[in-house]
């Protein structure tokens, strides 16, 4: 978008004043602090209209050029050699607990980056987990920790120095996860995967998913409806019924975050994120202009032949034939990834590409960053970013970056 002159801008500020004046609608641009946005009211709900930042354009936010604490090891026989890590928090006292899904057990470092205790571990019992979890670790109101132990059907709370408390009893239709509120609330949907009593032809298939509110004991506080489901390449019999499938690398779902005191989820065919309030009311929806370009055949080709290349050939080809008649979605998702940081912003990262766009906590787009290569990231503090990567031997570490913010005026 051209940048309006001096005198535009002025005209642009006074047709805004003039909309709120008689229409509760707020236009605001600023060519020197970004995108334009367009704020109006539909029945009480905020609706926020964003353009796109420019795609070179960065936030004057910094990141430090290196970890300032780093959690991993190589063979080491110790807490710190990681398996499996699903999540990990920074505690208030500056702890970090892992959640290590490998030896299923919450690992606790102090602020230097020594091992303090470790909780949990295999098993049935109160405070132990099954399977691949603990899948989430966050705080607790009350200085508390809360794990989520989905295939064991609760999550399990912990006090600070690692005491299991109780377990609260999750929902066998919401064992999803997505995270905690600040009050204590859970923000959980269902799986919208492939059923075993589907039916149909073989292609892309897509069921829907609850998502909801549970309240500190378990109980559902609020549906928030249904939500598209992940999209799955299904091959089904002559009869109609489903003989297997796969996700498909390219595929659209439903993500959510924790946004303040409210839930954002966005639906990766359109850039749009729903804030819902914990009664289940929507509050807010934002919008992010863009349009969406489709994958070739070429991107399809290009993506398995690399996930299967280091493979042996008979494998490889194997590989390759089971997905060799599986279609192109119509689109790439419009996003890959929702986040909120204790300052209350909203991150979203853009798809195939290490920027995030970032919103403020009205949903007006501030601008994007691009977070430390080849992080996954766990959390965004104030002044800090907390992930996983791994290294080329698969070695596996968590880290904690500095992050140096100036809000834009």
């Amino acid at each position: 978008m051209s940048q309006p002159t001096t005198r535009g801008c002025l005209a642009i500020r006074i047709l805004a004043l003039t909309l709120c004046s008689v229409g509760c609608e707020d236009t605001s641009e600023d060519a020197d602090s970004g995108p334009e946005v367009v704020v109006r009211d539909s029945a009480g709900v905020s609706i926020v209209e964003n353009d796109a930042p420019a795609p070179d354009s960065r936030l004057p936010w910094e990141f430090g050029t290196q970890p300032s604490l780093s959690i991993g090891a190589v063979d080491s026989g110790e807490a710190d050699q990681l398996f499996q890590v699903t999540d990990a928090t920074r505690l208030p006292d500056g702890r970090i607990v892992i959640a290590n899904s490998g030896s299923n057990e919450l690992r606790a470092f102090n602020a230097d980056g020594s091992h303090a205790a470790t909780w949990g571990g295999r098993g049935e019992g109160p405070g132990e987990f099954v399977s691949y979890s603990p899948t989430v670790v966050a705080s607790w109101p009350g200085d508390s920790i809360a794990a989520v132990n989905p295939w064991g059907t609760r999550l399990s709370l912990f006090d600070a120095d690692g005491n299991h408390g109780r377990d609260v009893p999750l929902d066998a239709s919401l064992l999803n996860v997505v995270d905690l509120l600040p009050d204590g609330n859970i923000f959980t949907s269902g799986s919208g995967g492939l059923r075993r009593n589907m039916t149909g032809s073989s292609g892309l298939v897509r069921s829907n998913a609850e998502w909801g509110i549970l309240d500190a004991d378990g109980t559902l506080l609020a549906s928030l409806g249904e939500f598209p489901g992940s999209e799955f390449y299904a091959i089904f019999a002559p009869d109609g019924s489903l003989e297997g499938g796969m996700p498909h690398p390219f595929g659209h779902g439903t993500m959510g975050a924790v946004w303040g005191k409210l839930v954002a989820i966005g639906v990766q065919d359109s850039y749009e994120i729903k804030a819902f309030a914990t009664d289940g009311s929507l509050v807010r929806t934002v919008r992010r202009a863009g349009d969406l370009e489709s994958p070739a055949q070429a991107d399809l080709d290009e993506y398995y032949a690399r996930r299967y290349a280091d493979l042996p050939d008979e494998d490889r080809i194997s590989n390759l034939n089971a997905v060799r008649d599986m279609p192109l979605v119509e689109s790439w998702p419009a996003f890959s990834e929702i986040l909120s940081d204790r300052a209350g912003y909203l991150w979203v990262r853009e798809y195939r590409t290490a920027a995030w766009t970032v919103f403020d906590p009205e949903g007006r787009v501030q601008g994007l960053i691009e977070t430390p290569p080849d992080l996954r990231t766990f959390e965004i503090g104030e002044d800090y970013i907390l992930g996983w990567v791994y290294d080329e031997l698969g070695v596996e570490y968590v880290q904690l970056w500095s992050l140096s913010r100036e809000i834009p005026s």
